[in-house]
Formats: C-alpha cells, sequence, structure tokens
C-alpha cells in the first residue's frame, strides 16, 4: 500500500465519522421533535395517609415519629404495578424519601409535553395562573397572548384548559390557556389536514341556519371581534354548552355577531366560529349531560352554592354520576346539638392509640378528667370520645363532596347487578377473605357476599366493605367459629358486639348470632352470617331510608328514631368504607357508570365547610397539679380546678417568698416559678402552664406584704 492510498482512507474514515456524528444527532434532534416526554406524577387526595416502608409494610419514620402526608402532598410515582400500593418519591420536611402509599389516595397524573401554539386569528387570549382563574401578570397588567403565541403544552387532563409553559418579554411563565384556541404542532400532513378543516368550518356555518349553540363549556363572550369580554355583575360571562344564540352577522369568518339571553337578559356580541354549531341543541344519548344541562339539575333540586361548587368538579371528573338532594328540613345546628357526644350519649368515637394518640380529635369534655389527664375509653381500649369539632367535620356533607373516592358516603346501597365479584375481591383485598374460601367450604367468601346481596336486596360492595370494616384483615374467634364460649357461631358483622373497657365484643356479638331464629340465625356457617346480616342491614336500615353510608352513622333520614338507630360509634367509618367501595368501582372498570349519591342538605348551614381539627398537636393538659408559696396559705385553697387566681398576705418583714408549682401533665412545662423578692404592699406574679399542644393557661398570685 502506497502512501496516497494510506492517506486517502485515512480522510475516508475521518469523513465517515463526522457523518456519523451528524447521523446521530439529527436523529437525536428528530426523535425529540417526535416524541413526547412523558412523566407520571400524583398528588394525595385524603389526610393522615402513612407513608410504608413496603406494601402494607410499617410506616417511614420521621424524628421518631411516623410520616403522615397530608392531602394536596406531591409526589413522583415509580411503579403501578402493584395496583392496590403504589411505589412513590416524595419530599418530606426538605428531606427526600422513597415508600409506598396506597393507591386509592393517589390521584395520578400522566403529562406529555407537545410543541404547540395560538390560533393565528385569536387575539388578546388571556394567560391564567389556573383554570379559568386570575390572569398571570407583567410589570402590574394582565399577560394577553397575541395569535401564533408558541408554548408547550405540559397538560391536556383538563379538557377545557391546557396547562402550558411559554416566554413572554423574554420571560418563562407556566399558567393555563382555554384548549380551543391552542393548536398542537404536528406533522406536516396533519397540520394540512387541520388546517382545511379550520378553513372550510366558518364557510358551511355561514351556509346554514341562523340559529346555533355554543359547542364547548366556559366560552367568552366578547364586546367585539377577538375583544374584552362583557361582563354580568362584574364578572366576565362565561356561556355553556348548549348555550342557544341567534348568528346574525357571518361576514368575519372567525368571529361570528350573535344575539343571546344570559341570566333572563338580552345581549349582542361575538364568539369564535370555531366554538359555534348552527342548529338546535341536543341532549347527548344515554345519561352524560352537558354542563348546561347539569345546572339546571343543580338549581332545580335546590343544592346551596357551597355544594354546587363541589358537584360540578365531580361532574366534570364523571359526567354520568347522578346528584339527589335529600332535604332533611333540618336545622344544622340542632343536627350538630344531637349528634356532638355529650354525657350519657357518646354515639361518636375515634380511635387513638400510643402509636396515634390523637389528642387533637378527642374530646375535652366528655370521658376526659383533667385532674388526672385520662381519657375514658368506651369500646376496648383504644376508642374513645370524638371532639365536637371531628363530629362537624364528619357531619358536614361538603367534607365527602372534597374527592371522588368519600364521594361514596352518599352512594344508595341498593342491590345493584352489575356490581362484580372482582369488585368486592377488590374490596376484600388484605383481608382473610380475599380470594379465600371458609375452611371446609368451597364457596369463596365473595360468592357468599354476591348471593347476600341479592338475597338483601343490599348493595354487595356495601356489604364487602361493612364486613371488613368490622371484623378487620385477621380472622379471629368471631370468623373461625373456635370461640370458647359460642363455638360453631360466627359473626362477621359484629352485629350485637357491644364492647366494653374488659373487651367483651366479640362474645357479645356471638351471643346474638346463636341467639333466635331472625335473619337466618343461629349463625352456624360463614354463610348464613354473611346472608343473614346483609338481609339485617337491608331490613334494619336501608329500607327505612337510611340507604347510604353517610345516613346509617347519622341518622337524620329515619325520622321514627331521628338521630338515634345509628349503625356504627366510628365517625370515620362512612369515610374509609366509602374509599374501600371507590376503589372497588375503580377495579372494576365502573367508575363512570350512572351511579346514584343521595346528599343531604340542612337548614342555615354555614357558607363554608367544615374545617378538619389538628390530629396530632400533641397533649392538650395545661393545669396545674400543685401550687404553693414557701410555707405560706393560698387563698382558695389551691385545688386542681378552673380557679386561676389566688391571694397570699404575708408580714412587712417577709421580703422573699419561693413559688412552686408542677403540672397535672408530664408533657407540659411550668414557667413563673422560684425565689421571688417582695416590695412594700401588692406584689403580683404570673405563673404559666404551657401544654405540649402550646396552649397556655396563666395562674396569677397577688402577695401583700405588710
Amino acid at each position: 500500500m502506497d502512501i496516497n492510498t494510506k492517506r486517502t482512507r485515512t480522510t475516508i474514515s475521518i469523513v465517515m465519522l463526522i457523518w456519523a456524528v451528524v447521523c446521530i444527532a439529527v436523529t437525536g434532534l428528530y426523535v425529540g421533535n417526535n416524541h413526547a416526554e412523558a412523566a407520571t406524577t400524583g398528588t394525595l387526595t385524603s389526610d393522615y395517609v402513612y407513608f410504608r416502608k413496603s406494601p402494607n409494610g410499617t410506616p417511614i419514620k420521621y424524628n421518631g415519629s411516623a410520616i403522615l402526608l397530608r392531602k394536596g402532598q406531591k409526589m413522583t410515582v415509580l411503579s403501578t404495578s402493584n395496583k392496590t400500593w403504589y411505589k412513590v418519591k416524595l419530599t418530606y420536611k426538605k428531606k427526600s424519601y422513597t415508600g409506598y402509599v396506597y393507591s386509592a389516595f393517589i390521584k395520578v397524573t400522566r403529562t406529555t409535553s407537545k410543541k404547540a401554539h395560538l390560533r393565528k386569528n385569536e387575539n388578546y387570549v388571556y394567560f391564567r395562573k389556573t383554570p379559568n382563574g386570575t390572569p398571570l401578570k407583567y410589570n402590574g397588567s394582565p399577560i394577553m397572548l397575541m395569535g401564533g403565541q408558541s408554548m408547550t403544552v405540559l397538560s391536556t387532563s383538563n379538557k377545557t384548559w391546557y396547562k402550558v409553559k411559554l416566554t413572554y418579554k423574554k420571560k418563562r411563565y407556566t399558567g393555563y390557556v382555554y384548549s380551543k384556541f391552542i393548536v398542537i404542532d404536528s406533522t406536516s400532513a396533519t397540520t394540512k389536514a387541520t388546517t382545511k378543516a379550520t378553513t372550510q368550518q366558518p364557510t358551511t356555518a355561514a351556509q346554514a341556519a341562523k340559529s346555533g349553540y355554543v359547542n364547548e363549556d366556559y366560552v367568552y363572550f366578547r364586546q367585539t371581534a377577538a375583544g374584552t369580554p362583557i361582563t354580568y355583575n362584574g364578572s366576565a360571562i362565561m356561556l355553556m354548552k348548549g348555550q342557544a344564540l341567534s348568528v346574525t352577522d357571518t361576514s368575519n369568518k372567525s368571529w361570528y355577531k350573535v344575539n343571546l339571553t344570559y341570566s333572563s337578559k338580552k345581549y349582542t356580541g361575538f364568539i369564535s366560529s370555531s366554538l359555534i354549531t348552527m342548529g338546535t341543541y341536543k341532549e347527548p344519548d344515554g345519561n352524560q349531560t352537558s354542563d348546561a344541562a347539569f345546572e339546571k339539575q343543580l338549581s332545580a333540586q335546590n343544592f346551596p352554592e357551597s355544594y354546587k361548587v363541589l358537584l360540578r368538579k365531580l361532574h366534570a371528573e364523571h359526567p354520568n354520576w347522578i346528584f339527589k338532594a335529600v332535604h332533611t328540613n333540618l336545622n344544622w345546628n340542632d343536627v350538630v346539638k344531637n349528634e356532638v357526644n355529650v354525657q350519657g350519649r357518646v354515639n361518636n368515637l375515634v380511635n387513638c392509640t400510643s402509636y396515634s394518640p390523637n389528642y387533637g380529635w378527642r374530646s375535652q369534655t366528655v370521658g376526659y378528667n383533667y385532674k388526672t389527664d385520662s381519657y375514658s375509653s368506651y369500646d376496648g381500649s383504644t376508642w374513645f370520645a370524638a371532639s365536637d369539632d371531628l363530629v362537624k367535620y364528619y357531619l358536614d356533607p361538603r367534607t365527602y363532596m372534597s374527592s371522588a373516592s368519600s364521594m361514596f358516603a352518599f352512594e344508595k346501597l341498593s342491590y345493584d347487578s352489575s356490581q362484580t365479584k372482582s369488585g368486592v375481591e377488590a374490596i376484600l383485598s388484605g383481608s382473610f377473605m380475599h380470594n379465600a374460601h371458609p375452611t371446609g367450604s368451597t364457596t369463596t367468601y365473595s360468592s357468599m357476599i354476591i348471593t347476600a346481596a341479592q338475597k338483601s336486596g343490599v348493595s354487595p360492595y356495601h356489604i364487602a366493605s361493612r364486613i371488613k370494616q368490622e371484623v378487620g384483615g385477621s380472622i379471629t374467634s368471631g370468623t373461625n367459629g373456635k370461640n370458647a364460649t359460642y363455638p360453631g357461631i360466627y359473626n362477621f358483622y359484629n352485629i350485637g358486639a357491644f364492647e366494653s373497657a374488659s373487651g367483651n365484643a366479640i362474645t357479645n356479638g356471638l351471643r346474638w348470632a346463636s341467639s333466635g331464629t331472625s335473619y337466618n340465625r343461629p349463625w352456624t356457617t360463614p354463610a348464613k352470617s354473611i346472608i343473614g346480616g346483609a338481609m339485617y342491614i337491608g331490613e334494619s336500615y336501608i329500607n327505612k331510608g337510611q340507604n347510604t353510608l353517610y345516613t346509617q352513622k347519622f341518622n337524620v333520614t329515619y325520622t321514627d328514631c331521628l338521630y338515634w338507630h345509628q349503625y356504627m360509634g366510628n365517625v370515620q367509618a362512612p369515610t374509609t368504607e366509602a374509599w374501600k367501595v371507590y376503589d372497588a368501582y375503580k377495579s372494576s372498570g365502573a367508575l363512570n357508570k350512572a351511579i346514584t349519591f343521595a346528599i343531604p342538605v340542612y337548614k342555615n348551614m354555614p357558607s363554608t365547610a367544615m374545617k378538619m381539627p389538628a390530629a396530632n398537636p400533641g397533649n392538650q393538659n395545661n393545669y396545674l397539679k400543685t401550687l404553693s408559696v414557701s410555707g405560706k396559705k393560698l387563698s382558695p385553697t389551691f385545688a386542681i380546678n378552673s380557679t386561676t387566681q389566688y391571694t397570699v398576705n404575708v408580714r412587712s418583714s417577709v421580703s422573699s417568698v419561693t413559688i412552686n408549682a408542677s403540672p397535672v401533665s408530664s408533657y407540659s412545662t411550668v414557667s413563673g416559678t422560684g425565689t421571688k423578692t417582695l416590695k412594700s404592699r401588692k406584689n403580683t406574679f404570673k405563673i404559666v402552664c404551657k401544654s405540649q399542644s402550646k396552649a397556655t393557661r396563666t395562674y396569677t398570685i397577688i402577695i401583700n406584704r405588710g
């Protein structure tokens, strides 16, 4: 090989290498421009959710205490292969953790970013902070985007308002733009087809009849073509899908001049032609309704305004759901008065353990002895009287309307043949009944529950969630037929299982299950118990008007026994059972069917929903156990009570005294004690007892010298 040939080959190799690099770079650009960047994020939909090391495992801890996640917590979903427990990564107290969260508590958002631009004929479009929210500002003025503005679409999960990222005046912003004003950039063939359709549409509309309707929700009605919105009572008019109108001028192909009636007033203005369909609006077939029709339904049923705000959000997610107002004709304050715990009537309990003491949820007036800082239990050793604030929170129907999962507290509990065995198994997941059958039987628990539903007329999902709520995940002597006192007897509902501090609920429940002949008793097999218990619930509650989880807990519908005849003591039971039912619907793919929810309405309700009290603010006792002044007599004599002011008289020769005090609770701290120098005549000293929850109680000692 001569040297020239060698040089030629070397040159060719270099050229080919450069070409390969260029090809890789170009290919990378091509892939980057044609494949969206996907990410999966999650948002917690409930409060006080454990963050676990493994699926259903022990909680992850922070500073020695279990992490309890709050509603709204953001996270990255790493894996959904376990349908019940999602693996996630999140930041808590500025630290990053990886663990598991129950999937029913996570709203998953899969975002796909796409290049897009504002329609060429859309000018002066507001760029908003939130869907239909206030506009973002630049130098104090609202940002108004012009046609052709480029942007990146981050999320299209809200079909009406897209989340986008864009550059305005050389600054980067993230916000929301009305989806109909956005064109997603695509390949040349698709773009051409879209352009053709857009060009033809106004022409078709112009040739049609003059009557028409709005074909999308939340459409601005403008004073001029692409101008500022027309207002009503100070707010921009937002037209809903189905709004009837009369098209008077189509000479501007992008903006039609129309006449319409809004809130009984007639207006003339302009609407984007792409948002108008000529002809008469017809409701879609099936149960799905337009937002305009939905608004009429809400108004016709006299739902309060504070309900409507929440129901609109649920309707947007599940348009086939049916909401029925149950007007109880009861005054809210009367309902609260009759449902909160009082001495001699403790109907609402909350579970508190040494691991999760939940001091903020316990009543400080019923079952509590502030002199000893001790609580009386009412059902076993871990169930205590719930505080008034906690009862009011769960009594307020708006609490359950805040999420689709808790909404199932209002689901009508009559039999529904569309509820499946697989849905029942989803509810039983994590318990001894999941995909299992009782010893000696070949029939699974889920099959028994389906049979019980058919015979009792009760929802199978309700039966499954009620059993799991009552007996828990592990088999006990109440469900295995091996109780020493009542062998061969089963009670899967804890009916008659009243409890005392000494603990005998299971025995009492089995006594009830073994006696009498009604409801399939005696319950000598799991099947007889499951079927008979369903018949009991149907006859005793659902068929008496207590046909939702909510009304079984708070009886505001069965007027013969108002505020009594309540199935469960656990004040949180409607929520926890609702989550199980929601999970069953979700797992069986039936969440979007026409499910009916019966929602109680009270008279004179507060305009805003009740707030959940903090669960663990710390021990709240701030009483002093002892209070004394070195060898002197307090007047009145100190006692652990509400008296906080005391007097001491000393001779003029006494120049100092020592004040001693100790708290009732070992968690509290005391300040203001020690040796005090006395001046002549009146001396005032303050002793402050601060509880673990930071609540203070101030004691005053007045020492008169001389």
